[in-house]
């Protein structure tokens, strides 16, 4: 009777399940509820600085936050995936406010689209705007 081979996986692939536990555990420690305060500072054309604060959740690494209802003026969902490492592109978009609070004065209900590049240890994080206008983001994880 001849013998049947057993399948053997390389030594490596052990290592990247290793690797990849100990990367899902991690991102797992950011799951939960999230308090977001955005800062966003008067620009060099006058446009009036802001403050926002509103919630955000993360579940399976995945960061959401709301400002206000969708469709509501002013109004914004922030996104993106947190890596394991706790660096994140999140991406904002949604309604903007009066004109006075907008880049170039532009009307009230102006579509609004940026970028923050953030980082997420423990329970706190930071991030910023990326591009024209000069906004901060705290995260907080009570």
């Amino acid at each position: 009777m001849p013998m049947k081979r057993r399948a053997t996986q390389p030594a490596w692939a052990g290592a990247l399940l290793v690797l990849a536990t100990i990367q899902s555990t991690h991102a797992a420690s950011f799951e939960g509820t999230w308090s977001v305060l955005q800062v966003c500072e008067t620009t060099s054309e006058g446009a009036r600085g802001y403050t926002w604060r509103y919630d955000a959740d993360v579940k399976g690494g995945h960061f959401v936050g709301q400002y206000r209802n969708k469709g509501q003026v002013p109004s914004m969902t922030l996104e993106g995936q947190i890596r394991a490492d706790g660096t994140a592109t999140l991406r904002a978009s949604g309604i903007s406010g009066d004109a006075e609070h907008n880049i170039k004065f532009a009307p009230a209900q102006t579509p609004i689209s940026f970028q923050v590049s953030a980082k997420f240890e423990g329970n706190k994080g930071s991030g910023n705007r990326l591009g024209s206008r000069a906004c901060k983001f705290t995260f907080s994880k009570p």
